[in-house]
């Protein structure tokens, strides 16, 4: 399948998301190995001290992970069996968070896939999600 049409596969799963919309995620690109995505910090996002809850952006990356084409659904069922976050600057309301996540092993049953945030061009946090296959 070409990355233009896993893309548009993508996005028909993506924004029947509630998550997805409830927190206004735009998915960017797709293609096999890779899914790219963005959103906006607003207010309702920040914790106490007004900077980006990391457990929203911890959501965010653990619905990105799952749409690198490779793993879109075709019958293929996946969940979350690990997940590794480090933290590396703060992001405020009103920046643009931009996450990469790539596939970086697929097995028979688990995938293990490596996700970037970044506001501007650095790096804020760095997530390894391990997927495991429930079908």
């Amino acid at each position: 399948m070409n990355d233009k049409i896993l893309y548009e596969k993508a996005k028909k799963i993506f924004y029947n998301i509630p998550f997805v919309n409830s927190i206004g995620i735009k998915l960017i690109n797709v293609t096999k190995n890779i899914a790219k995505a963005e959103f906006e910090v607003l207010k309702q996002y920040a914790n106490y001290i007004g900077g980006l809850h990391g457990g929203v952006l911890s959501g965010v990356i653990d619905t990105i992970v799952f749409f690198p084409g490779a793993l879109l659904p075709s019958g293929l069922k996946l969940t979350t069996s690990g997940f590794d976050i480090k933290f590396f600057r703060p992001a405020n309301v009103g920046d643009i968070i931009k996450i990469k996540a790539e596939i970086l092993y697929m097995g028979n049953r688990r995938i293990n896939v490596e996700a970037l945030a970044f506001k501007e061009s650095k790096i804020i946090a760095k997530a390894n999600v391990d997927l495991m296959k429930i079908n």
